[in-house]
């Protein structure tokens, strides 16, 4: 017998949910048997042959447990905003990274001097430079 494993991937995906919530109709399973594009899914979806399945006591209330936990604070301790702050610098590191090493190049390449470069080295951690197109524009203010 074929398995419905794809039937059931394919249904999961075009309703927007797990796996298991999907619901096949015993009784039409040989019309599910021969749907494989994602157009026939969506055709036995409208006729009824596949549904979801309903959404259990203990989930559905998993959502207000979630709000009344934000409402009254949770979730807002050191962790969290260590983790904020962990984040904020890897990505503030990654972009002076960048810009540092296109200053080298351009120093490299003789189109700044060494005293340009400090320069723009600064403001670039200060915030002031952002990206390469604030690099060039600066150069030209210099």
């Amino acid at each position: 017998m074929k398995t419905l494993a794809m039937q059931r991937r394919l249904a999961a995906k075009v309703m927007n949910i797990g796996l298991n919530k999907v619901w096949f109709d015993p009784e039409r399973l040989n019309e599910i048997k021969e749907a494989i594009t994602k157009s026939d899914i969506e055709s036995l979806i409208k006729e009824g042959a596949i549904s979801k399945k309903p959404v259990s006591g203990c989930k559905r209330r998993a959502g207000k447990l979630r709000q009344k936990r934000k409402r009254l604070g949770r979730g807002r301790g050191i962790g969290k905003k260590k983790k904020i702050v962990k984040r904020k610098k890897e990505n503030y590191m990654i972009k002076i990274r960048n810009l540092r090493s296109y200053l080298k190049a351009l120093k490299r390449k003789g189109i700044i001097s060494c005293a340009k470069e400090r320069k723009l080295r600064r403001l670039a951690k200060a915030g002031i430079i952002k990206n390469k197109r604030d690099i060039e524009e600066k150069i030209k203010e210099l």
